[in-house]
């Protein structure tokens, strides 16, 4: 998929599950899954299952969705809704409150499905609320209400869920708009779940900074600062520190300040 247009040019899939617990290396399960299809900020339509965890949900796990054993006696086994659940997102930008959550335990139940996982640029609404807003809690609820939107439906059912993380979302794309950050490939860099999309980014990033650094050439970096705003500066690269899966740029800055920032940061780098 080419991600250099406008976010909005998209189809973007607002996703949420609902769980047995929150380790599903550990044997947690999906138990219910809800999804919208949104154009140009339009609903184009939903998917909704719930769906057998192959075992009894822990009383911790119901006190938060009240999702019983007995709903889920009769529901499918996500062996029998994996298919449809990749052909609902596949042509979309997943965007989720806590995506790597959501997305772990999808791609972790579609290997154990004997499926790939989704190969599809996939955003974190939280993330993004955390980096835009100054509250005191970022859970969904919270960062709704700050935001204005009605959440006396309830949460914690995946459907309602996903229809409040719409809200949210496009209540902060007005704030990044505002900053300049309109294209998917900021919002992946930026909030992106770590797969091979955003792998491949950091790779193409990487290797335009260490040949500037063999040159000993400046560069031109685009980057979103710790001060929330994006900043564009001619700069010589120094050295290449790789932690956590992502890599941290050193560099020589105005007035020959030596700084540092992570490679999801970086919005644009050009070789001068």
């Amino acid at each position: 998929m080419d991600i250099s247009k406008n976010i909005n040019d998209y189809n973007l899939a607002f996703l949420d599950l609902e769980t047995t617990g929150l380790d599903v290396v550990m044997g947690d399960a999906i138990c219910e899954i809800g999804a919208l299809k949104v154009k140009d900020k339009r609903i184009i339509d939903k998917f909704h299952t719930l769906v057998n965890p192959g075992k009894s949900v822990p009383i911790e796990a119901y006190k938060v969705h009240k999702i019983s054993d007995e709903e889920l006696k009769f529901a499918p086994l996500f062996e029998k809704v994996a298919d449809k659940v990749k052909i609902f997102l596949n042509d979309s930008v997943v965007c989720a409150y806590n995506v790597g959550f959501d997305m772990g335990f999808l791609d972790y139940q579609l290997k154990n499905a004997g499926l790939e996982p989704l190969f599809i640029p996939a955003i974190d609404i939280l993330s993004m609320a955390r980096d835009s807003l100054v509250l005191n809690r970022y859970n969904l609820e919270s960062v709704a209400q700050h935001l204005g939107i009605d959440c006396s439906n309830g949460l914690h059912r995946a459907l309602d869920d996903s229809m409040v993380a719409y809200q949210v979302f496009f209540r902060l794309i007005e704030i990044y708009r505002e900053k300049g950050i309109e294209k998917l490939n900021d919002f992946v860099s930026l909030y992106g779940f770590s797969n091979d999309i955003v792998k491949t980014q950091d790779r193409v990033k990487a290797e335009l900074i260490k040949d500037a650094i063999s040159r000993q050439q400046k560069v031109y970096l685009k980057h979103f600062s710790a001060n929330k705003v994006i900043e564009n500066e001619r700069v010589l690269p120094l050295r290449i520190l790789e932690e956590n899966r992502r890599f941290f740029l050193l560099y020589q800055g105005q007035g020959d300040n030596s700084c540092r920032i992570c490679s999801n940061r970086i919005l644009d780098i050009v070789i001068t």
